[in-house]
């Protein structure tokens, strides 16, 4: 009995894993605005910059895949970088950037928020938490 129970589980969850992989994919294309940064440093330590201006622009998505570009602001200098980026199945966010650098984080589909971590290695190492909101 608990063979057949035990099968009979296996192949419900067997059946299950497409439906879920195939579940409703957000749609993130447009702008997402950080409203502030939170920072970990190897070197500049811990502090939150209210000031943050970083912007992404997700430019094409198909299903699951999207690319875009970044833009920052740091020190009265503006930058630009290309990233690659993926959503999984229960909105996890993974981006690659062009450059150096990767985020990794959630798309919260109710409060229509991306909570993204920056991670960068090196001697200057990095976390940065921001939460981006989409810009009309």
């Amino acid at each position: 009995m608990k063979k057949a129970t035990f099968g009979l589980a296996l192949l419900f969850v067997l059946c299950a894993l497409p439906a879920l992989a195939a579940g409703e994919v957000p749609d993130l294309k447009g702008s997402w605005v950080a409203k502030s940064v939170n920072v970990a440093g190897v070197k500049a330590g811990l502090y939150e910059n209210p000031d943050a201006a970083s912007t992404l622009v997700i430019e094409d998505q198909h299903g699951r895949v999207f690319t875009g570009y970044k833009k920052w602001t740091r020190k009265g200098e503006t930058f630009t970088e290309k990233f690659a980026g993926g959503i999984s199945s229960d909105n996890e966010i993974y981006i690659a950037e062009e450059k150096d650098g990767q985020l990794h984080g959630d798309y919260d589909a109710k409060a229509g928020a991306l909570l993204l971590f920056y991670v960068e290695s090196g001697p200057d190492a990095k976390v940065l938490e921001g939460v981006y909101v989409r810009t009309p």
